[in-house]
């Protein structure tokens, strides 16, 4: 039996000078046979989301928007009543041209936070701070880094869609985003985010390639802000704890509670945790944020 070929569109290439201003496709037009889904692209205008491009797929039960302009972000996910992301200050999707990482003393990363899920790297994830390493030259210098990296303000320079027209049918964006520089990392980010119709999940897939002749020091870290309704006072994290370690005195204080969260709090310092899970023969392992109500 010969297997169909899956339906391909590209949405931005950089080598090409190829950028799909708007887009609209659906089930009727690529898989007749199946449920109904869609796949939209469109271009935000206005204020600082100017030219932030879109990409919003519906498979008929579950949505999530997709933002190439900021790294292959995920902006929101939503399913009946279930929505993940919350409600940020910032409430435009910030385009990157209007983010400077230095202000605030390295915090400028804030000023257009408000993703649910954000990637932070590639070379590094961590609070800004001053990076000391030894130059070609074999000298000692230093760099300032800022909060989180630049991944997630880094537009992707290639996005297709690929929708698999033979059952089960999975929809796919695909996006390469690359962090480069002279005489620094050469690092590039492949992620693809799929789900299939009717389907109440999603999946994401990333793999990270340094394509430097030497090794190249990198960090990936997965952000990601829960509001309503999975997120209130009373709600817990629920995970096979193996290891947990504080990052800081003040977070140690209340290590007894880590699992559970209070009602919005005006004035309160973040408390961090880092966690090792027990996990299966394939380090694979399940995680849970569960409301108060636990339904």
């Amino acid at each position: 039996m010969k297997h169909s070929e899956p339906f391909r569109q590209v949405l931005i290439g950089a080598q090409e000078n190829l950028r799909v201003e708007t887009l609209e496709i659906n089930s009727q037009d690529v898989t007749p046979d199946s449920s109904h889904w869609s796949i939209r692209k469109l271009t935000l205008h206005g204020g600082k989301q100017e030219g932030v491009d879109l990409i919003i797929v519906d498979n008929g039960k579950l949505q999530f928007t997709v933002v190439p302009t900021c790294g292959m972000s995920v902006l929101s996910v939503q399913s009946g009543d279930v929505h993940l992301g919350w409600d940020s200050p910032v409430k435009e999707v910030v385009h990157p041209a209007f983010i400077n990482l230095q202000n605030r003393g390295g915090l400028g990363w804030l000023e257009g936070f408000n993703e649910w899920l954000v990637r932070c790297g590639l070379e590094s994830f961590g609070p800004p701070g001053t990076d000391r390493f030894i130059n070609d030259d074999g000298e000692e210098v230093t760099n300032e880094l800022t909060l989180h990296g630049k991944i997630g303000n880094i537009p992707a320079s290639e996005v297709e869609v690929v929708v698999n027209t033979a059952p089960p049918y999975r929809i796919r964006v695909r996006g390469r985003v690359e962090e480069r520089a002279m005489f620094g990392p050469q690092l590039e980010l492949q992620t693809e985010i799929s789900t299939e119709p009717g389907s109440s999940t999603f999946r994401i897939s990333d793999s990270v390639t340094n394509h430097s002749a030497q090794p190249q020091e990198f960090q990936l870290l997965y952000h990601v802000n829960y509001g309503p309704p999975l997120l209130e006072g009373g709600s817990t994290f629920v995970a096979p704890v193996a290891h947990i370690t504080p990052i800081n005195d003040y977070s140690a204080q209340d290590i007894e509670n880590y699992a559970i969260y209070a009602a919005p709090t005006v004035g309160f310092r973040e408390q961090v945790y880092c966690m090792q899970f027990l996990a299966d023969a394939e380090g694979q392992t399940s995680v849970m944020l569960q409301n108060q109500a636990r339904n």
